[in-house]
């Protein structure tokens, strides 16, 4: 990749996963900065998934949810997506690096809330992420925050004979792997799993720690049940419960405590 993109100059590789690699930018007039997404290999069928992407993340804005600058096509046949520069750290390494025996319920009810509403507005537009899993959660202790990231599996307005473009089967739900369309119900199931591993709970054997109160092992087990029309039918319905759980639990809607990563 050249050090110049349009308006951007490449400061360094931030990450790679199946099929594109992240940069960290600035934008050369403005002097911000932005993270750039681009495809490895220089396919048709890789192109077409960052350009949809592209599409999914062009009407969204919310706090919880990266937002789309640009979308950029190359002579050498790549595409470059430029979004958001979100300076967190993602979930699965704060619990691998920082909380190998788990999270405190008390974070993990707050990301919680912030996930649930980010899915929330998702899903009012019709997009289904497909893809909620520790990796794609970046954390942001100071502000309180959790951003959902990477809609390369993305659908919106998913159809009877729409097909899952993909997973990761660790936290992907019993119907996605059965390669049926994805729903918002498919979401909530790898949240829930997202979060129990969060906690510091087996998500093979669906077993918690005993220092997570049975209340909240409950209220994330709703979200795994592997009959989807057995779980909660949207993540809107499970927001308000959360607060009241919190409330009982540690005696408050909400926490000024921040998130200790390294």
């Amino acid at each position: 990749m050249s050090t110049k993109i349009g308006n951007y100059e490449v400061i360094k590789e931030i990450g790679e996963g199946g099929f594109a690699r992240t940069y960290l930018a600035r934008h050369i007039l403005l002097g911000e900065t932005a993270c750039l997404k681009q495809n490895i290999d220089l396919n048709d069928e890789d192109k077409r998934l960052l350009r949809n992407e592209a599409k999914l993340l062009w009407r969204i804005h919310h706090h919880s949810l990266p937002a789309l600058r640009d979308y950029i096509e190359l002579d050498d046949g790549s595409c470059v997506l430029v979004m958001t520069y979100i300076n967190g750290k993602d979930l699965y390494k704060i619990v691998t690096d920082d909380y190998p025996k788990g999270i405190e319920p008390e974070h993990v009810c707050w990301i919680a809330q912030r996930l649930l509403n980010a899915l929330h507005y998702l899903h009012f537009y019709g997009i289904i992420h497909g893809d909620v899993k520790p990796q794609n959660i970046l954390i942001l202790p100071k502000d309180h925050n959790a951003v959902l990231v990477d809609y390369g599996l993305s659908t919106i307005n998913p159809k009877s004979r729409t097909k899952s473009v993909g997973c990761t089967e660790a936290f992907a739900a019993p119907e996605q792997i059965a390669g049926k369309p994805p729903i918002p119900e498919t979401d909530i199931y790898g949240l829930g799993l997202t979060m129990m591993f969060a906690l510091g709970g087996n998500v093979k054997s669906g077993i918690y720690p005993s220092s997570v109160p049975k209340d909240l092992q409950e209220y994330f087990n709703q979200m795994v049940v592997r009959d989807p029309r057995k779980r909660p039918q949207s993540a809107e319905e499970l927001i308000k419960p959360l607060s009241e759980l919190r409330e009982k639990i540690f005696g408050r809607k909400s926490s000024g405590r921040d998130l200790v990563v390294s």
